[in-house]
């Protein structure tokens, strides 16, 4: 049964559609697989799992309004790009390639996967654009192709509505401040963002959750942790400032939302100030606690209300990129999938781990930590215009050194 995708954007759709015209805001997943299958089965999957996600099927278009909306296009299909490379090569430089490559939204799909296929063995990497998209929509549709390629039958999905809709919040309807709505033209800069890759120990990922449930916090506030006592000891400018670390939340869990290719995150804030006598434990309590109540109707309708605020309500889009233009100036980002939620053995495949998400998500100075564990181990990745060399590194080691003090003992935040 065919299901179409026809409708405006909700305000975090929108205001990533609008932040897309400033700088791209596309991201990636790689999934490592053992096991191989041929191209063209490999294409069928694609083509399967296009029909089950309607938001596979569509372009961004003004309405009568002046208001973006998914449109549903006719033939469509995502673009499959296929490497056959060696066992040791870098598939990170594939991601950069894709990260540098921007969508065209007014043509679609805001999909592409690219394939590199070794001797006995497969990496997947899926590019989406982040305005019908986001990290566990990839985590997803990586499952549905593995589940497609190897010839399982896939349920065709009904069209997500907005999160604005599922919260029975009120359509946009813009009025007429501004004569002529801006002729949006997207910012022709290329760029080119670096990708770095850490995968865990299981024994290590595993020892890390344990102490971290007897220190009162979660893995996502050790990561915090360790992230920021790494980088204001390897970027000096940082080693004094009041850090900003950001946090998406993902919205599945609070509105009861299905598996569907879409758009559902929040985002928070947590902010540090230059407090050395902390010990890493206290930071990765403080970076739980800011986190609070986040994942909950309540929140999610705060956070969508504040930017509907800004990008509903009228047609001034340059009005509204104004005020966009001031958001996400953030430090780190620490987008955390937390674990991958299905079973990772598809019959002559096997899903070893996935790594992401990786995304350019500031300026351009920020590092982007994505975080997700498969099989047990911890994968994590870093991304970033101007990225700290050896980060993910020196975030392991500042992890291995908290799980292994004692419970009593405190790891000062020293940073020289």
């Amino acid at each position: 049964m065919k299901r179409q995708q026809n409708r405006t954007l909700g305000a975090f759709e929108k205001t990533f559609w609008l932040l897309d015209q400033i700088d791209s805001k596309d991201f990636c997943l790689a999934a490592h697989i053992s096991g191989t299958q041929p191209v063209e089965q490999w294409r069928k999957a694609i083509d399967l799992v296009q029909q089950r996600h309607p938001n596979l099927s569509v372009r961004v278009t003004l309405d009568e309004l002046a208001r973006p909306a998914l449109q549903h296009v006719e033939n469509l299909p995502i673009p499959l790009r296929v490497v056959q490379v060696e066992q040791d090569y870098r598939w990170e430089w594939e991601v950069e390639k894709e990260l540098s490559v921007r969508f065209n939204t007014t043509e679609g799909p805001l999909l592409r996967v690219v394939l590199l296929q070794k001797a006995d063995s497969t990496v997947l990497i899926l590019t989406a654009n982040h305005t019908v998209a986001d990290g566990t929509s990839l985590s997803y549709l990586t499952r549905d192709i593995l589940l497609a390629v190897t010839g399982k039958e896939l349920e065709v999905l009904e069209p997500q509505v907005s999160n604005d809709q599922t919260l029975d919040l009120p359509q946009d309807l813009p009025a007429q401040t501004a004569e002529q709505v801006l002729d949006l033209k997207m910012k022709p800069e290329v760029v080119n963002p670096l990708v770095s890759s850490h995968r865990f120990p299981a024994s290590t990922t595993r020892h890390l959750l344990e102490r971290a449930r007897q220190e009162n916090t979660s893995v996502h506030g050790a990561l915090c942790a360790a992230v920021l006592m790494a980088t204001r000891k390897m970027r000096p400018q940082w080693d004094q400032t009041r850090m900003e670390v950001v946090s998406p939340v993902c919205t599945r869990g609070a509105l009861h939302l299905d598996d569907n290719f879409g758009l559902n995150i929040t985002t928070q804030s947590v902010f540090f100030e230059h407090q050395p006598y902390l010990s890493f434990w206290d930071l990765a309590r403080l970076a739980k606690a800011g986190l609070g109540g986040t994942s909950s109707v309540e929140y999610t309708t705060g956070y969508l209300s504040f930017f509907r605020s800004i990008v509903f309500g009228h047609n001034d889009i340059e009005q509204m990129l104004d005020a966009l233009k001031q958001a996400f100036n953030h430090h780190i980002m620490v987008t955390n999938l937390v674990r991958v939620k299905y079973k990772t053995d598809f019959g002559p495949l096997k899903l070893e781990a996935l790594y992401g998400p990786m995304v350019r998500s500031g300026k351009g100075m920020e590092q982007t930590i994505g975080a997700l564990t498969t099989n047990g181990s911890l994968c994590l990745t870093n991304t970033s215009d101007t990225p700290i060399p050896g980060l993910l590194l020196e975030m392991e080691q500042i992890l291995d050194k908290a799980c292994q003090d004692t419970v009593v003992s405190k790891t000062e935040c020293a940073v020289r």
